[in-house]
């Protein structure tokens, strides 16, 4: 099938779920389906490009500070109307006001259409409260199937009284070849290779240095509390936020690593990260919401027990004492109380459960295969459709 998905970021701009939806697009290509991308045209951005092999092509959105959307849905219907018969379904990798435009595109043009939801109480949030919040409900109901990638989401999907039998329950999937554990002397030499210190524990943090991933608060904290008296290292790697746009708030984070370098070190953006995964001992995410984290199931799938925030996705894959520990988020207490139990685990035995969950429930191979049913599943019931139609004309007649 010929696949056109949306993502309003895409490389270069970091985002986690148009990560996702290369990561998905790479399994789906392999499946013999054609894959393209659309997005926004940010400045300094071509407007045709490629990303791996898929081609991609950038919308202009308004440039105002109110209705910007209504631009971007007119260049993306002249988009898809223009090249209406060179797709089959349009996949939106977010259920947002401004993505659920899909639905009423997706009808004009005669294709079929899914939205991701990739955010808890944020992606459906204030629908049929305004009258954007009417324009976003009467657009998911044109939609042909949604896709929620936690329980929550699910939820939310179900209690927006969305039609039921429209919503799936898919999580984001992991490449479990790329993302895999060390052995210990592996492990060792990594390390020295990294620049990073052999004799104590290394504690991984991922993420955007933003407000809702909190890895500055986990970072102040750190220091604050003395490494909660394990002796551990943390090492904090992300990229600036969109919204530090002069870089103030990363500038403070390098200082205060700077001023205490025995217990914390940070990196910006880094191509193979999967080293820092099988280089690191635990993994920690101190986010104030999500959906389902690309980091926690990375971490997992590289052998990491992971501390994590009790926030929708989270819960999905952290299992108290199983594969890890949740706590509260903002609360250092219960941090420092999910750290130790974590770190008490000497035997390995909670990574060693967390990449077996990893491999039997989220790997993106087998992730990619129940998109490539659930496509097929939107086509066959639009052939039946039209079969029906047909046959209902010839009756009359």
């Amino acid at each position: 099938m010929k696949i056109l998905m949306f993502s309003s970021y895409f490389p270069p701009q970091y985002s986690g779920a148009a990560k996702q939806a290369i990561s998905l697009a790479r399994y789906l290509r392999g499946l013999g389906h054609s894959i393209e991308f659309v997005t926004v045209r940010w400045p300094g951005l071509e407007k045709n490009d490629s990303y791996e092999g898929f081609p991609v092509f950038r919308v202009e959105t308004g440039k105002g500070q109110k209705h910007k959307e209504l631009r971007l849905w007119w260049n993306l219907l002249r988009y898809v109307m223009k090249r209406r018969k060179d797709f089959d379904i349009l996949h939106s990798h977010g259920a947002y006001y401004t993505n659920s435009i899909v639905g009423p595109l997706a009808k004009i043009a005669g294709l079929k259409s899914l939205v991701k939801a990739s955010l808890a109480v944020n992606d459906l949030h204030g629908l049929r409260q305004s009258l954007s919040g009417h324009i976003h409900y009467a657009f998911l109901g044109m939609v042909d199937a949604y896709v929620a990638i936690s329980r929550d989401l699910e939820h939310e999907f179900i209690d927006a009284c969305l039609p039921r039998d429209k919503v799936h329950y898919l999580p984001n999937g992991v490449d479990t070849d790329r993302f895999h554990p060390l052995a210990t002397e592996a492990k060792a030499k990594l390390r020295q290779r990294l620049g990073l210190p052999l004799d104590r524990a290394l504690v991984l943090t991922i993420g955007v240095f933003d407000q809702r991933k909190n890895i500055g608060w986990l970072m102040e904290e750190w220091v604050r509390n003395r490494s909660f008296g394990t002796g551990a290292l943390l090492l904090a790697i992300g990229p600036q936020s969109r919204e530090d746009t002069d870089g103030t708030f990363f500038a403070a984070l390098q200082r205060l690593t700077d001023e205490n370098s025995e217990t914390l070190s940070i990196l910006g953006h880094v191509d193979e990260i999967e080293l820092y995964y099988r280089a690191a001992d635990l993994f920690i995410l101190p986010s104030y919401s999500e959906g389902m984290p690309n980091v926690i199931l990375e971490a997992m799938a590289s052998g990491l027990p992971c501390v994590a925030t009790r926030v929708s996705g989270v819960t999905d894959l952290v299992q108290e004492a199983e594969t890890g520990y949740t706590f509260t988020p903002g609360d250092a207490q219960s941090l420092k109380e999910a750290l130790l139990m974590t770190l008490n685990d000497v035997a390995g035995c909670m990574g060693q459960r967390a990449r077996t969950l990893a491999e039997e429930k989220y790997s993106i191979e087998a992730l990619a295969e129940r998109y490539d049913e659930l496509y097929r599943t939107l086509m066959v019931k639009e052939k039946f459709c039209q079969k029906t139609t047909i046959e209902s004309t010839h009756n009359h007649a």
